[in-house]
C-alpha cells in the first residue's frame, strides 16, 4: 500500500502520490512503504556484509550493490514524477494534521523573533510552499538526474553515469587515504596488478600537514591538478576524471546555475530564520560557491601550458534519451535544447599548474 501523505501534505498531496503509486509499472508512490517495511531487514543485511568486507574493493561493492544501484533505480525512474507530485500539491500543505503535532509536541518557538508576529503555522506553510526556490530546485533535480541516469557511452553495455561518478569517487578516497599516510585495504592480486611505474600519479604530496583532518578540498584539488599536467598520468586522469559523464555535468549550464541559485536561496532563508548565523552562513555559502566555480572553470578548460598536456571533454553522446523521465516544464525544456542543458563539447588541456613529474 501506498503510505500516508495526510500528516504531511494533506488530501491533495495523498491523491497525488496515490495517483503515482497506482502508474504503472514503476509505482513511484510507494517508495515511502517499500523502505519503511523493509528497513529492518535491509539494514541487518547491509551492515553484516559490509563488517564481514575484508578489503576496499568488496566493502565498495556491497555499497554500490545494496545501496547505490537500487537508490539510483528508483530516482532515475521516479524521482522527478514525485516532484512534480509534490510542487502539484505544496500549494495545499497548510490543509496536513501535523502542523498541530508540531506546534504541541514539536518543541518550537511560536514566538520567535524570526517571524516578525506571523502565525507559526502560517510563516512556516508560506515558506515551504512559496519561499524556497522550487523553480531553482525543480531545474537543479532535473538537469541532476538527466546527467546521472544517461548511459556512459564510454563504457561498453548499458552502464549509466551515476556508477562512474561512484567509482571516481572510491578510487580518489582510496588514493587520498594512500597519501595521507593511511593503508587501504587492498588484497595482494589487486595489489599485484597495479602499474608501479604510475604510482605517482596516485600519491599526493600532504607532507607539509601534521594531521590529515587539516587537508582541505583546496589542499586537494591542488594536489590532483598538478598531476593532471603530468603527460604519463593523463591516460589514467582522463578515464577517472574526464570521462564523458564528467563532461556532460561540467558542461550542463542550466545545473550550474541552479545550483547556485539554490543555494543562494536556501542561505538567505537561513540567515532570516538565524540571524546570529547569518554572517557565518555567508562566508561558508562564499567559500563553497568560490571553490565550485574554480573546479568548473578548470575542468571545463583545463589548461597546461608547459606540457601540452590535453583532455577530451566530450558529452556522452548516442546513449539513452536524456528526457527520459522528465514531464511537465522539464520535459519541455529538455526537448526544447534537444537532449540536454546548454553543453558545448571538445577537446580541453589539461589542469591548471605546472607540470613534471609529481
Amino acid at each position: 500500500a501506498v503510505v500516508s501523505t495526510q500528516s504531511t501534505g494533506g488530501k491533495t498531496c495523498k491523491k497525488a502520490f496515490v495517483k503515482l503509486y497506482n502508474e504503472e509499472p514503476d509505482r513511484c508512490g510507494g517508495a515511502f512503504c517499500t523502505v519503511v517495511s523493509n528497513a529492518a531487514t535491509f539494514l541487518n543485511d547491509t551492515m553484516r556484509a559490509l563488517i564481514a568486507a575484508e578489503f576496499d574493493k568488496e566493502f565498495f561493492n556491497i555499497i554500490e550493490v545494496k545501496v547505490v544501484d537500487p537508490a539510483m533505480e528508483y530516482s532515475c525512474k521516479c524521482l522527478v514524477k514525485m516532484l512534480d507530485a509534490w510542487l502539484g500539491c505544496k500549494h495545499k500543505i497548510g490543509d496536513a494534521d501535523i502542523w498541530y503535532t508540531l506546534m504541541s509536541v514539536g518543541g518550537f518557538d511560536t514566538q520567535a523573533e524570526y517571524l516578525g508576529g506571523q502565525d507559526w503555522k502560517n510563516f512556516w506553510v508560506n515558506m515551504i510552499s512559496n519561499r524556497l526556490p522550487w523553480d531553482d530546485i525543480e531545474v537543479f533535480i532535473g538537469r541532476t538526474m538527466a546527467n546521472l541516469c544517461q548511459r556512459n557511452t564510454d563504457a561498453r553495455g548499458e552502464a549509466q553515469c551515476y556508477s562512474y561518478f561512484y567509482r571516481t569517487f572510491t578510487t580518489l578516497y582510496q588514493w587520498y587515504q594512500k597519501s595521507a599516510g593511511m593503508t587501504p585495504a587492498v588484497n595482494k592480486r589487486d595489489r599485484s596488478r597495479g602499474n608501479s611505474e604510475l604510482e605517482h600519479c596516485t600519491t599526493y604530496d600532504f607532507s607539509s600537514f601534521e594531521d590529515a583532518e587539516e587537508v582541505s578540498f583546496g589542499d586537494i584539488k591542488a594536489a590532483v591538478v598538478k598531476k593532471f599536467c603530468v603527460e604519463e598520468c593523463s591516460e589514467m586522469y582522463q578515464e577517472t576524471f574526464l570521462g564523458c559523464c564528467t563532461a556532460s555535468m561540467i558542461q550542463d549550464t542550466d545545473l550550474e546555475e541552479a545550483v547556485t541559485n539554490t543555494a543562494e536561496g536556501i542561505a538567505e532563508i537561513y540567515g532570516e530564520v538565524f540571524p546570529a548565523e547569518e554572517e557565518k552562513t555567508d562566508n561558508m555559502f562564499d567559500m563553497i560557491s568560490s571553490y565550485f566555480e574554480d573546479t568548473m572553470d578548470m575542468l571545463r578548460d583545463p589548461t597546461c601550458e608547459e606540457t601540452g598536456v590535453t583532455y577530451d571533454v566530450t558529452p556522452c553522446t548516442g546513449g539513452a534519451d536524456q528526457c527520459e523521465g522528465l514531464s511537465g516544464k522539464q520535459l519541455k525544456i529538455c526537448k526544447r535544447k534537444s537532449g540536454g542543458g546548454n553543453k558545448k563539447g571538445g577537446k580541453g588541456k589539461g589542469g591548471k599548474g605546472k607540470g613534471g613529474k609529481g
